[in-house]
Formats: structure tokens, sequence, C-alpha cells
């Protein structure tokens, strides 16, 4: 009778423990997936801060180079932006395939604003152009710029407060 106690202790000290080993593996496991998930965030962050700086950067060469040639008086306000469409395609399917990373409202605004500024153009100027222009569009691209930066910084903090939160 006393070894069948024994036997019947040993046992439930052992599923005990495997119920805390298996436990603090999912936890572990848990914490890389949040973590991984954070860092994913950011890339798709910055990656899209990155194509919109680069839109707003080729909109600057076009400038220099316009000024260059004789037909200065035909490139657009400062303010406005013309976009390449397969640059806008690009925006568009990113923020598509990525909407589980990225912010839905800051998105949809950005393109709500940007959408209303809109120049309409006969098509075949669009083709020749190969790009749309948007009035007043760099102040949209520039806010949406500077609201992706936030979010990074933001999301950097929170990735911070994860690894240190789990180190302890």
């Amino acid at each position: 009778m006393t070894e069948l106690l024994g036997v019947l202790i040993g046992a439930f000290i052992a599923i005990i423990a495997v119920k805390i080993s298996i436990r603090q593996f999912l936890s572990e496991i848990d914490r890389r997936e949040e973590i991984k998930n954070k860092m994913k965030e950011i890339d798709i962050l910055v990656l899209l801060n990155k194509k919109i700086n680069e839109v707003l950067q080729k909109r600057d060469i076009e400038i220099r180079e316009s000024a260059l040639l004789s037909d200065y008086e035909r490139a657009v306000k400062f303010d406005d932006v013309k976009i390449s469409i397969d640059d806008f395609i690009y925006i568009q399917s990113f923020c598509a395939q990525n909407h589980y990373y990225l912010p839905t409202f800051l998105v949809e605004e950005f393109f709500k604003n940007i959408a209303q500024r809109k120049v309409v153009l006969d098509p075949k100027v669009i083709r020749s152009e190969g790009a749309y222009i948007y009035q007043s569009g760099r102040e949209v691209f520039e806010q949406f710029s500077d609201q992706l930066n936030e979010m990074i910084e933001d999301r950097k903090v929170e990735l911070k407060q994860l690894t240190n939160k789990y180190r302890k």
C-alpha cells in the first residue's frame, strides 16, 4: 500500500512538472510570435514610408530636370505631386497585401485625401506623361510620411517594452 502511494505521488509530481514545462514552452512561443509580429509591423511601416519618400524625391528630380530644360513653365507647382501610374499601383497593392500590419484608418484617410486632389486630365496626356498629377498632394504625402514615422517610433518603443517585459 505504501509503495502504491509512493508511485501515485511520484506520478502526480511528474504530471505537474510536465504541465508546467508545457505551459512555459507555449508562453515562450507566444512571446516570440508577438515580438515577430511587432518586428514585421515595423518593417512594413518602414518599407511603405520609404516608398512614399521615394515618390517625393522623384518629384524633386523632375523639377530639377525641368529647370534645366526650356519647358520649365510646364512644370507643375511645387506643392503638386506627379506620381507615376506604376508607383501609385505599387502603393495601393502594398497596402492591400499588408493590411494586417498597417493601420487601416490611416491608409484609408491617405487614399481618400489624395484621391480628392487628383487633377482631371485627358487620358492621352496621362498616357504621355505616364503619371497622375495631384494638386497640393505633396503636403498629403509629407503628412502621411510623418504619421508613419510616428507610428514606427511608437512600435519600436512597444517592441522594446515587450523584450524588457519578457527578460524579467
